[in-house]
């Protein structure tokens, strides 16, 4: 067996990890309703709170596992 990992590190500005968190699930605008505009602006000071400059980086990890059955090649 054979582990890849690939390292892809992203930067996003506020409004783009506002938009990240709103592709969730269990949290879509359509979800959220009438609390949409409360939800974006608390979410909004909490970021801002936690780094004022507006930009976060995030180390995206891709682990592959790659396995053979013995005796098998691996070429095509």
């Amino acid at each position: 067996m054979e582990l890849r990992s690939l390292d892809q590190h992203v930067t996003r500005d506020l409004d783009q990890l506002i938009g990240l968190q709103l592709s969730n699930s269990y949290s879509t605008p359509a979800l959220l309703g009438d609390r949409l505009d409360a939800f974006t602006r608390d979410l909004r000071r909490a970021f801002v709170a936690h780094d004022p400059w507006g930009l976060y980086d995030e180390v995206i990890r891709t682990e592959v596992l790659i396995a053979t059955r013995p005796g098998r090649s691996t070429a095509p």
